[in-house]
């Protein structure tokens, strides 16, 4: 037996009885290694046990900071989304009014040209009937003169003055062959 165990056993008064000579002598050698170690063993366990506390603790707090900074972020975000979203929905509005007037202001070019052209129209058709016109007054002239040409040279041809020979009867009279001038001397 050890030294310092049989002095424990002494100090304690008690006298190792046979059947439990095994426990004390165990408790002798190791009763103190074992109390220490039991007495490290549970404050382990409490530190285990305090820091997991904490750990939990810790990480709920940064869930519940994260939580809310994604929170912020989503609803930031759908500030953002819903801000563009109008600046869109205006642009686009704004877009189609310049369209409409853009349709307007062209319909009303075209509408400008069509009459521009029918104007235009009028005026040429009423140009072409007044050459016409002209024209045709200029033909009736040119054909009363050369008529009135032709009755004479066929009265002079025939010997019979000109004015006794009518408009219908010269032309009758120019249709007929013309018979040679017999040269009188």
């Amino acid at each position: 037996m050890n030294p310092s165990a049989r002095a424990e056993l002494e100090s304690r008064g008690t006298t190792p009885a046979p059947a439990n000579s095994l426990d004390q002598v165990r408790e002798i050698l190791f009763g103190a290694v074992v109390r220490d170690f039991e007495r490290k063993f549970a404050r382990i366990e409490s530190l285990l046990a305090s820091q997991g506390d904490e750990l939990r603790a810790d990480t709920r707090r940064m869930l519940d900071v994260l939580e809310a900074h994604v929170k912020r972020e989503t609803d930031a975000q759908s500030a953002q989304r819903e801000s563009d979203r109008t600046a869109q929905m205006a642009a686009l509005n704004n877009i189609a009014r310049e369209a409409r007037d853009a349709v307007a202001e062209l319909d009303q070019r075209i509408k400008k040209l069509e009459d521009g052209l029918v104007r235009a129209q009028r005026e040429f058709r009423q140009q072409i009937l007044d050459e016409a016109k002209g024209f045709v007054e200029q033909s009736r002239s040119l054909r009363d003169e050369l008529m009135s040409t032709l009755q004479r040279e066929l009265a002079l041809c025939t010997g019979e003055p000109s004015e006794a020979v009518g408009p219908a009867s010269g032309v009758v009279e120019a249709a007929r062959p013309l018979e040679p001038r017999t040269e009188q001397s």
